[in-house]
């Protein structure tokens, strides 16, 4: 099993170059299509407005943007020679950029997306992409951390275990990292000390499912409140020395909005290590 086709996000942010480096040495990897993806916050300048701005301001602007997609562009399919990727394929779709993400993603096995750093100018937009990509794409998305390089990937695997749909697709869809790392550690939170017999029959099927995929699992259940669980999971992957958290992606709804919920909001917030999502 295998990523046969790999979607990365692409833009002007000095952190692309990490985000290319990762996707190229998966695709070296797997043996995998990449699909760079490049799209951008949209500062649209409507007819009504251009009409009140100096025409060579207009201009400049959109040379300014067109400028910017070629050096994307540029150095993607050069990060893809040095890599040796047959046949990458660059898209810069028009419209709105996080549902073009998503819809572009349905059609690779992962996409590839940067954290959203916390005082950036554009982590609104970085937010919103992660935020379609992981609920809108039916596919996995691995997130790179912006303070963090990345050095190894996949070696040393913490799964983020809970007995739901979201943390069983996670799974399912981390299974090329799963059944080549050297270690694997699923961590479930309890709420307190006394175990249900679900909880018990549900870790000890986990460890049985991936058994059968052979990976050599352990199972470990840690006590801590329900607001302190994403501190306590990335203590732990500190702990084990992980280098990639697998974790499925939860969301609510505040009045008209989809927001993150707790703990994968606070595992978006202060990553060190990639982190692969599946809702």
């Amino acid at each position: 099993m295998a990523y046969r086709s790999i979607l990365v996000h692409l833009d002007d942010h000095p952190r692309t170059a990490a985000r290319l480096d990762v996707a190229t040495r998966l695709a070296q990897r797997f043996g995998s299509q990449v699909v760079g993806l490049y799209v951008q916050p949209s500062y649209e300048i409507y007819p009504f407005a251009a009409e009140m701005l100096p025409a060579e301001f207009v201009q400049q602007t959109v040379e300014q943007r067109l400028e910017a997609q070629r050096v994307a562009e540029s150095a993607f399919h050069e990060a893809a020679s040095r890599a040796g990727i047959a046949e990458p394929q660059f898209r810069a779709p028009a419209g709105d950029a996080s549902q073009a993400a998503a819809i572009h993603a349905r059609y690779c096995d992962l996409a590839i997306v940067g954290q959203p750093e916390r005082d950036a100018a554009d982590r609104a937009f970085a937010n919103d992409l992660a935020h379609s990509l992981v609920m809108g794409s039916g596919r996995p998305v691995l997130i790179i951390p912006y303070a963090a390089s990345v050095t190894t990937l996949g070696e040393r695997v913490l799964v983020a275990w809970k007995d739901t749909r979201e943390a069983a697709r996670a799974v399912g869809d981390a299974m090329p990292f799963l059944s080549a790392a050297s270690f694997v550690q699923a961590v479930s939170v309890a709420l307190d000390e006394d175990e249900a017999i679900e909880e018990f029959v549900a870790e000890r099927q986990l460890q049985a499912y991936l058994a059968l995929h052979r990976v050599d699992a352990t199972v470990k259940r840690i006590v801590a409140p329900d607001i302190q669980a994403g501190e306590f999971l990335l203590s732990q992957a500190a702990d084990s020395g992980a280098d990639l958290i697998v974790m499925g992606g939860y969301s609510h709804r505040r009045i008209r909005e989809l927001i993150w919920g707790g703990v994968t909001r606070t595992m978006l917030r202060s990553m060190t290590v990639p982190v692969l999502m599946a809702h």
